[in-house]
């Protein structure tokens, strides 16, 4: 769920930014022109795009065989800090080459979804997401398709799958939290302007762009955090996923109760615990295993009540 804390410290919110990724999937220009109301699409996806510079998010971009339906909007593109470009094939974009790769390297926990085609590919990122542990927060507004219809269906799916479902602005302001936030006033220039009711964005997009502060920028020299300081990915999906609890109620995990059930003794086994000593436990496994899409791609169809 969005988000997992609000922060309270600079450092707090430092943390919380450097763990969150824009992800904008496939926004082409030649899927962005058959949609009915392209114009409200490009207006929102830019304004995420923004808001994400503003605080210093990674924003990552795919592309769907762009050697053969072209590349994303170079003004999107422009408006992104440091933009990382994904090809891809797949209709997910979490399957897109290197992508899961640089949101481990870089320990990012949660990524903010936009882009195109709600039904198609960002449906199928967010069933992806539910499968692979990694959170997913979808930008409601900022999402696009040829038809309206199919969309709200299938953001209700995902919702039914346990993502969440939230407007861009509320989203931002959550990470903001606090209206001392030394980003705060910034944002709420950028909300001005795009609601402005004499907004193009058109002529937005064609305007001069001036580089903006973003904390990556500011806290680029400043020592790197401790190993250690934050859980990586790996730590983490194990502390939520790998411990499990006994009938008995005792608390253990996957790995040691694969040991006491594989073992070649007969008869229950005991395990002796120093009760003067904190209570340990055994690290998991590194790997979990996977789980099947295909459970929760297709909804479950309730039988008919028998007369």
């Amino acid at each position: 769920m969005f988000p997992y804390y609000m922060p309270n410290k600079k450092k707090d919110s430092s943390d919380l930014f450097s763990s969150i990724a824009l992800l904008v999937i496939d926004a082409q220009d030649t899927f962005i022109s058959s949609l009915t109301d392209s114009s409200t699409f490009l207006q929102r996806c830019s304004f995420a795009i923004e808001a994400a510079r503003t605080l210093g998010l990674h924003t990552l971009f795919t592309e769907q065989v762009p050697d053969k339906l072209g590349h994303t909007n170079k003004e999107l593109i422009r408006r992104a800090i440091r933009p990382k470009i994904f090809h891809k094939t797949s209709f997910s974009a979490l399957s897109a080459p290197g992508l899961e790769n640089f949101l481990r390297d870089n320990e990012v926990y949660h990524v903010l979804v936009c882009g195109l085609e709600t039904p198609i590919c960002v449906y199928q990122t967010a069933v992806q997401a539910i499968d692979k542990d990694i959170d997913a927060t979808f930008l409601s507004d900022a999402l696009g398709c040829r038809r309206i219809e199919d969309g709200n269906v299938a953001l209700n799916a995902i919702i039914g799958l346990g993502c969440s479902a939230l407007p861009t602005e509320t989203v931002f302001y959550s990470l903001l939290s606090d209206a001392l936030h030394p980003r705060f006033r910034e944002f709420s220039n950028l909300v001005k302007t795009y609601s402005d009711q004499n907004f193009s964005i058109h002529e937005y997009l064609q305007s001069n762009l001036e580089p903006a502060k973003s904390e990556t920028d500011k806290t680029k020299k400043e020592k790197p955090c401790k190993q250690g300081s934050r859980p990586s990915w790996q730590e983490r999906n194990r502390n939520r996923k790998d411990r499990i609890v006994t009938s008995s109620g005792q608390t253990t995990n996957k790995l040691e109760e694969k040991e006491i059930n594989s073992s070649p003794k007969s008869g229950p086994i005991k395990i002796e615990k120093d009760s003067q000593k904190p209570n340990k436990t055994i690290e998991g496994p590194k790997k979990r295993p996977r789980k099947r899409i295909a459970k929760k791609a297709v909804p479950h169809k309730p039988q008919p009540a028998k007369q």
